[in-house]
């Protein structure tokens, strides 16, 4: 297509049509923010076709090869091994052991049975007979995280303990799928993961490119599959015990995003765990709680655990929910005044990011009373917060460059520098991010939530006094945290939520 052709086209009539399409047939949510992420994909996707003969004729009778294309170009995830390692060490030292023993009971019967499935017909307790340790990764992307969670099972011992147990890896997009089939990782993949365990599990195949070991591989297998559409059978009644559904949810449209969470929590298997993304959270009382599901910290990170209703505690932790209301106002008010996904219980960060700015607080005030822009700069956090979290992290990162300069407060220069150093912590970049929260917490001495990174990097590091001082300072911080700042910084938890971690934390470095 010539210059002037592409420059005919109009896009402000295409890209509305665009995101019905995406909507309706697969499900995916992307706003006007991301028109331009829109307009590339479907000048490639359509080809030789001019892009509105594209949509007429995918409007009238859409094919399977197309969607397909269509998802390859938009649900691209930048992923890698281990990458939120302190999620996998919570699997590995805090759940795995209960589910260890729930199942050896029965191992000689789970490991007989040679029709066991990944995946369920068993809705029981863990420990049933014929019973295997299922996990699921859920939008699994070049599959990565499906072999980083294969690599945490094996090295639980699970089967020297007689217990069967396997992966199944789901995506929608097919062109990700055959790449985790076919599992050559380059460098880029493996920035996260230590030398000795890369000679450990992985056999380099040429120069620059690596593989899961076969005693990795043969546990995992893929398959395309949309995790906001329903299947009585796939997500049968505790089918799985293990799920990761990691920065997925953020790309459904309200009604695949409610479906999605029905599956995913109806099919977590009793004494079962849902690993959600850092920015991800359940926050429907009324969802969590009808599915026994109950939030669960350690090693520095929450999930989601499925238990009894019976047994389940109060929600969110164990202290009341009068206090924690009391103390802290529903990070998802705004987000359901909005009118969308009240029903599913999710805020997705694109979403939560208009309802944090919704918040008026002391900095903020501090920053009108000094004659800025408060409502241009706010609207400039929120948007590079919604690519980053988008996994659009360049253009994020861009647009945190444009509040960290002389002329902005330094209040907004610190959540500039947090944001930019979460990013980095995605990207496994673990020194960049501590230099930028490090920062942060010298730009404006009130803000408590780079002290709690900065005390969950050095933990990891095995650095126990470090931890100890930030995390410590973090909870000192917290009483007095804007809200406005929880709800943009917190990953939907609240002050509550991050006050129990703390003090969990700093227990746990005394341990």
């Amino acid at each position: 297509m010539t210059r002037a052709a592409l420059a005919a086209i109009d896009f402000s009539a295409l890209l509305p049509r665009l995101r019905v399409l995406l909507a309706a047939r697969l499900g995916l949510h992307f706003d006007e923010r991301q028109d331009d992420r829109l307009a590339a994909a479907l000048m490639r996707v359509a080809g030789p076709v001019s892009p509105e003969r594209f949509l007429d004729q995918m409007e009238l009778a859409p094919t399977r090869a197309r969607l397909d294309a269509l998802a390859a170009e938009l649900t691209v995830g930048e992923t890698f091994f281990f990458r939120h390692a302190e999620q996998f060490d919570a699997l590995r030292f805090d759940l795995l052991p209960a589910m260890v023993r729930s199942l050896s009971g029965d191992a000689h019967a789970a490991s007989g049975s040679a029709t066991a499935q990944v995946g369920g017909q068993n809705g029981g307790q863990l420990g049933g007979p014929g019973r295997r340790l299922r996990a699921l990764s859920a939008g699994c992307a070049s599959g990565e995280e499906a072999y980083t969670l294969a690599i945490t099972l094996h090295r639980a011992g699970l089967q020297a303990q007689g217990i069967d147990w396997g992966v199944l890896a789901v995506d929608l997009n097919p062109a990700a799928l055959a790449r985790a089939a076919a599992a050559r990782y380059g460098e880029w993949s493996l920035r996260a993961t230590p030398q000795d365990q890369r000679d450990f599990w992985f056999h380099r195949v040429e120069p620059g490119v690596w593989t899961p070991l076969p005693a990795i591989r043969e546990h995992v297998r893929f398959a395309q599959r949309h995790l906001g559409q329903p299947d009585a059978m796939f997500w049968a009644p505790g089918s799985f015990d293990i799920i990761f559904c990691r920065n997925v949810l953020i790309y459904f449209e309200p009604q695949a995003l409610r479906q999605a969470i029905r599956n995913l929590t109806g099919a977590l298997a009793p004494g079962g765990a849902l690993f959600l993304g850092h920015a991800e959270t359940l926050r429907g009382k009324d969802v969590a709680q009808e599915a026994g599901l109950v939030l669960r910290q350690a090693h520095g990170c929450f999930f989601y655990r499925r238990e009894a209703p019976e047994n389940a505690r109060a929600w969110p932790l164990s202290w009341s929910a009068a206090a924690a209301t009391a103390t802290e106002p529903d990070a998802g008010a705004s987000a359901r005044a909005a009118g969308r996904d009240a029903d599913a219980g999710l805020i997705p960060p694109g979403e939560a990011s208009s309802a944090r700015g919704s918040g008026t607080d002391d900095v903020e005030a501090s920053r009108v009373s000094a004659g800025t822009d408060s409502d241009a700069d706010q609207t400039l956090l929120d948007e590079a917060l919604h690519l980053i979290e988008a996994g659009q992290v360049e253009d994020g990162l861009r647009l945190c460059a444009r509040l960290i300069t002389p002329g902005t407060p330094a209040a907004l220069q610190a959540e500039g520098l947090f944001l930019h150093g979460l990013a980095m912590e995605e990207r496994g970049q673990l020194p960049a991010a501590e230099w930028h929260h490090q920062r942060a917490a010298a730009k404006d001495a009130s803000f408590a939530l780079p002290h709690l990174r900065l005390g969950l990097l050095a933990r990891r590091r095995g650095e126990i006094i470090a931890a100890r001082r930030e995390l410590r300072r973090a909870l000192e911080l917290l009483d007095d945290e804007s809200t406005g700042r929880l709800r943009r910084f917190g990953g939907g938890f609240d002050r509550d939520d991050l006050r129990r971690l703390c003090r969990d934390e700093m227990q746990e470095t005394r341990a």
